[in-house]
């Protein structure tokens, strides 16, 4: 190979300016889910190398279903080594997705090295070497991306997809091997990459399960199950049956019946129809984001989206499905002519099976575009190495204007999540009905404040959070905060937030978001810094838990308020006790309802509470709470105090 055809120097640039686009914006600070996952979350804040330490790491999610161990692990390890700083949080994320990108040059490598070999006429190996190169330089800085790596949280996205590149690799290398005859070496290659990158991809988010279905949708497109003889073939399809068919037949038979449950949506403010409807105009968006990234488009809060009520309203709707529907067909239309192109297009659809049909998530994120941006890209790439020579400046000059434009758009967004003030104005501006986006400007102002009466801050902070709290869809936070700052700051409390706020618990199920405002009020409550309006909390907290199957830490915060600032331990034990039955395993549970039966006076009870616990198996500072608690049943309930709020 001459070295004026070696794409490795490319890549070390596009790598190196990858690195420099996105340094500004390491200087940020955390976001949203951040809160609960990280900075909250006080079981990842590890402080030795004790191992008991480590596993509690590893299943401190907040979800109940899905722990993510790896990836809280991951979060472990940077607050062991640099604390809780969010820079170093964010330099680790830019780290995986350099690595990242590294990986999918080698994938695309292999991908269109095989590619080639079943052309009519292959293209030239400089083509492919610097198609491979071109692909990978505008995903690493296409700006949609952008969140999965300086949204702290979104290492679960970029973990998981790290994985998925190395398992696609590894499959892509066994079929390598399954078409030069190492038939049963293959398969083993072929098979470990799939199982393997699915399985340590899921235990860092569970869209890597989609791994095999990348991998299938390569044979459909690319490779056609080719292989040397007739057993290579079976061993193909007994590696799909085994980590595709199989699983995803188990897995609809487990998801089914809970998505399509009369409660399921209880919580969202759309049924599934619509939900499907809207992610209609949703796929359509995040394609033109990829391919043609606009300033006011772009944005991390997108709670703003309209959702559609029928084909018609609105019409957008009908538009972008038949849009979707034609980008289907020519997928599999041009199959045999455009295999690339088809894949790409393939690709994309894939990646947002999980996010963007069934499941009750959340309309609008940008980071679950991470994977399927490259089958975008990819599809324009495809295009792109079709052009004649004789058109060879066309060929060179539109990536080059694609990845100038890529790369200034995300060196202006990473500028400005650089500075949370400026970020949080920016969000605000950009998406004005956006809730999340004015709560978030509130939010950020009162911190900066500190809380100082005499802060100039103050009021914007106040007038940002009525501003969130007057948009449709903004539940219960914005009214909590208005209450908590005007309280920190001896501002007027209005009635009229606590009606609101009481009547937009009683409409639907709390969210997590919901949850997290009551325990702020709560907590507020009872360490002085808000009024003690005990009869409105309580009609707050009685609106919230009157719908089916309460969550159960709205339960443990319920529970303790109900020792805190109304005394009744019976109440409290019995919230906690709901909460342990939900959460089993939950020793922050646990340990707050041991505290209720001491002061109740049931020792026997708190005793048997603490036998459940393998103390040796505990870590430390949890061994060590246990190892109180059991003095304190010995010495009576005069000797502890009520649970703090959860």
């Amino acid at each position: 190979m001459k070295r004026s055809g070696n794409p490795l120097p490319g890549l070390i640039a596009a790598l190196a300016l990858t690195a420099v686009l996105y340094w500004p914006g390491l200087s940020g600070g955390y976001l949203f889910d951040d809160f609960p996952n990280i900075t909250d979350n006080s079981d990842v804040h590890v402080g030795t190398l004790d191992w008991r330490e480590w596993r509690q790491a590893a299943l401190a999610s907040p979800s109940r279903e899905l722990r993510r161990p790896l990836a809280m692990l991951s979060f472990a390890a940077n607050y062991f080594f640099t604390g809780a700083a969010p820079l170093p949080m964010k330099l680790t994320n830019l780290f995986i997705h350099l690595l990242n990108g590294a990986l999918l040059f080698y994938v695309l490598l292999c991908l269109l090295g095989l590619y080639n070999e079943r052309r009519a006429q292959p293209l030239a190996a400089s083509r492919i070497r610097w198609l491979s190169l071109g692909v990978t330089s505008a995903w690493l800085v296409t700006p949609i991306n952008l969140s999965s790596v300086l949204y702290v949280v979104q290492r679960m996205e970029s973990m998981a997809q790290m994985f998925v590149l190395a398992g696609l690799w590894l499959y892509l290398n066994g079929r390598r091997r399954m078409l030069d005859g190492a038939s049963r070496f293959g398969a083993l290659f072929a098979a470990s990459g799939l199982v393997f990158g699915a399985i340590f991809g899921g235990l860092c988010k569970e869209s890597a399960v989609l791994l095999p279905l990348y991998a299938l949708l390569i044979e459909l497109t690319i490779l056609h199950f080719d292989a040397r003889d007739s057993a290579g073939r079976r061993k193909l399809w007994s590696i799909f049956g085994f980590v595709l068919f199989i699983p995803a037949t188990v897995g609809l038979i487990w998801l089914l019946p809970r998505v399509l449950s009369p409660g399921a949506y209880a919580a969202r403010p759309f049924t599934l129809a619509q939900r499907l409807l809207t992610e209609a105009r949703v796929l359509v968006d995040y394609a033109v984001w990829t391919l043609f990234p606009h300033p006011a488009s772009l944005s991390f809060y997108h709670d703003d989206i309209s959702v559609s009520r029928g084909w018609l309203a609105p019409p957008a709707t009908l538009g972008c499905a038949a849009l979707l529907a034609a980008a289907g067909a020519t997928a599999i239309s041009l199959r045999r002519k455009l295999p690339l192109l088809a894949l790409g297009i393939a690709w994309y659809f894939a990646a947002h099976l999980l996010t963007a049909t069934i499941i009750p998530l959340e309309l609008v994120f940008e980071h679950r575009n991470y994977f399927a941006s490259i089958g975008l890209l990819l599809a324009a790439g495809a295009l792109l190495a079709e052009i004649p020579d004789y058109y060879k400046l066309v060929r060179w000059a539109l990536p080059l204007l694609a990845l100038a434009a890529f790369s200034a758009s995300t060196f202006l967004r990473a500028q400005e999540w650089g500075n949370p003030i400026q970020f949080a104005y920016a969000e605000a501006e950009i998406h004005p009905a956006s809730p999340r986006a004015n709560y978030e400007l509130g939010r950020v102002l009162t911190v900066t404040s500190g809380y100082r009466t005499d802060s100039k801050l103050i009021e914007p902070a106040l007038h940002a959070f009525e501003s969130a709290a007057a948009l449709p869809g903004a539940g219960a936070p914005p009214l909590a905060a208005l209450i908590v700052v005007a309280s920190h700051a001896h501002r007027e409390v209005k009635m009229q937030w606590w009606s609101e706020l009481t009547n937009r618990l009683g409409e639907r199920p709390p969210s997590s978001e919901d949850i997290g405002a009551l325990t702020s009020l709560a907590n507020c409550q009872r360490t002085g810094n808000c009024a003690p309006d005990t009869p409105l909390l309580l009609t707050a907290f009685l609106a919230a838990l009157n719908h089916p199957q309460a969550d159960p830490k709205l339960l443990a915060t319920y529970g303790a308020f109900a020792a805190n600032q109304l005394g009744d331990y019976a109440l409290a034990a019995n919230m906690l006790r709901d909460a342990l039955a939900q959460s089993p395993h939950s020793f922050s549970y646990r340990m707050e309802l041991t505290n209720i039966l001491i002061l109740q006076g049931e020792r026997g009870a708190a005793a048997d509470l603490l036998d459940g616990l393998a103390s040796e198996d505990l870590p430390p500072l949890e061994r060590t709470e246990v190892e109180k608690l059991k003095r304190m049943i010995e010495a009576g309930p005069s000797s502890v105090k009520a649970a703090g709020a959860s």
